[in-house]
């Protein structure tokens, strides 16, 4: 059966010889798999460019219950991104922040209040005309509400270390190897506690973000069965390094 719906595009492999699987975050069915027949033909080049990293669709598919790879009829830009192709910055967020969401993402249902964290978050990076250097750290953050693992906010002065294990802040002396310090502590839960639009009034050095952001991740590692290392990380933490 036909279904018209958004999409997210998450990433794509190649299939034969001309084709591709994209895998794609739909806001009807949840994470899917789309095959698109000759998307790597010369004649195809421009449908081949609508299947890049956080790129939005909307889309014609044909949708079967419990097949793996989908049809995909017919797919246009849903909005037109233009700082997110042309940014390094913000594409190399894209990247980073895609390969995350393929690794956590499995569902396939809908979920209409993460499609829409989603959706709005990649309009806003895309429109953004402040630094985009805390933008991974504030969607990573927000992002565990949705997968089931959002922590306890309750830093205070007696619990000023974040333990990764039991997502909760706890006093310095239970730290131990999964255990966050005290400045990033603070800064995590500044983060979990800011607004899209406050997100820069917050001052954190790079060095502190690089810290902060091996800890997010591995504290996804410690939450999200099959987390794994990701290819993506160290283009990430070059592009926000201290001069």
């Amino acid at each position: 059966m036909l279904y018209q719906t958004k999409g997210i595009v998450l990433n794509r492999v190649q299939y034969g010889e001309t084709s591709l699987i994209v895998h794609i975050y739909t806001e009807k069915f949840g994470r899917q798999s789309y095959m698109v027949k000759g998307g790597r033909s010369k004649k195809s080049k421009s449908k081949s460019n609508l299947f890049r990293p956080f790129f939005l669709l909307d889309m014609e598919v044909y949708h079967r219950e419990g097949k793996n790879i989908q049809s995909l009829k017919e797919a246009r830009l849903a909005e037109t991104l233009n700082s997110l192709i042309f940014d390094v910055h913000k594409s190399s967020v894209a990247l980073f922040l895609t390969e995350v969401l393929s690794k956590v993402l499995r569902e396939e249902e809908a979920n209409q209040e993460l499609f829409v964290f989603l959706y709005n978050s990649i309009r806003y990076l895309d429109l953004s005309d402040e630094s985009v250097e805390l933008f991974h750290l504030y969607f990573l953050t927000k992002l565990t509400r949705f997968l089931g693992f959002y922590p306890q906010t309750n830093w205070s002065e007696d619990d000023t270390c974040f333990d990764m294990d039991n997502g909760r802040f706890v006093s310095v002396y239970n730290s131990h190897a999964h255990c966050l310090k005290q400045e990033e502590s603070k800064v995590l839960f500044d983060l979990f506690n800011t607004s899209i639009d406050k997100l820069n009034e917050l001052k954190i050095s790079n060095y502190t973000s690089k810290i902060l952001l091996r800890g997010i991740l591995n504290f996804y590692a410690l939450q999200s069965q099959g987390f794994s290392s990701l290819k993506s990380l160290s283009v990430i933490e070059e592009l926000f390094n201290d001069d």
